[in-house]
């Protein structure tokens, strides 16, 4: 008998501690969906890049073709304020696992090896590579073929970038391929001689060449190459956040299918070439991946 009072006595009192645990734990975590339509307010991570997203000289105001995409896509879900957060192209993964940023926005291409690392939206634009060259193309180089056959001709393109690994692919020998930090010391190259030819996605050409500030350069067109190199672009998200990018994918196909997609494209410089073919899924582009 003293041993089944004891043991209830015991039950009581476990009972007790887990009820009072329970008054002093906090509820569960909020996730970042609820805390974003709470507050009606996202942080999207971008690296200062046209025609990505990229601050207006003279007043700071953040434009580009993912600023305005998220502004539009979000409009209708109740989130009203969305803030950018400039960094570098190389910090924007590692900043948005460390929770600067709620997602990240900088033309970032679906690929395998990052669908391993974040959780992509619905693609929102087609890239291929494309070349600047000098005014006049003088080597007349129109293709990863004419650069591999013409024994002189260099080409540079963004260290660790889809271009580098296309142009091997294709047959340009790695000894004239030089690889650059960023996009201005690539352009200054070309301008310089050391080059032939700056590659880099379609897209970020379009933005570098718009407006014919640089008279000197122009697009190498046409410049044909192999289906593999296209990719497409999309917004990121964390892994953990599969339910914002849902949200965010509802908005986006509100935005596509109502035709403000088509106005923002325009804005940007975009055309047909730059559209998403109807019916290819973030699935189907990270492969065993996703």
């Amino acid at each position: 008998m003293k041993f089944r009072a004891r043991s209830a006595a015991i039950g009581l009192a476990c009972i007790a501690y887990a009820a009072l645990v329970g008054s002093v734990l906090p509820a569960t975590a909020e996730t970042t969906k609820e805390r974003v339509l709470k507050e009606g307010r996202i942080v999207i991570g971008v690296h200062n890049r046209s025609p990505w997203g990229y601050k207006k000289e003279g007043t700071g105001e953040l434009l580009g073709w993912h600023p305005d995409l998220l502004r539009a896509a979000f409009a209708d879900l109740g989130v009203k304020q969305v803030d950018f957060e400039v960094t570098e192209f190389g910090a924007l993964i590692p900043g948005l696992m460390a929770g600067r940023f709620d997602a990240v926005a900088s033309g970032l291409s679906i690929t395998p090896e990052r669908c391993q690392q974040v959780a992509f939206g619905a693609p929102d634009l087609r890239s291929d590579d494309a070349a600047i060259v000098l005014a006049g193309n003088p080597k007349a180089i129109h293709s990863y073929a004419d650069l591999a056959k013409k024994s002189d001709a260099i080409m540079g393109g963004g260290r660790g970038s889809n271009v580098i690994k296309n142009a091997i692919t294709e047959g340009v020998p790695e000894d004239r391929i030089l690889q650059f930090p960023d996009i201005e010391t690539n352009i200054a190259a070309l301008r310089a001689g050391r080059i032939d030819a700056a590659l880099f996605s379609s897209p970020t050409v379009i933005g570098l060449l718009a407006g014919n500030k640089s008279p000197d350069l122009e697009r190498a067109s046409p410049f044909t190459t192999d289906e593999k190199s296209i990719s497409y672009i999309a917004i990121a998200f964390r892994k953990d956040d599969g339910d914002l990018r849902d949200l965010y994918n509802q908005g986006l196909a509100k935005v596509m299918s109502n035709g403000m997609i088509a106005t923002i494209m325009a804005k940007y410089g975009f055309g047909p070439t730059e559209n998403v073919p109807p019916g290819l899924t973030t699935s189907q582009l990270c492969g065993a991946a996703n």
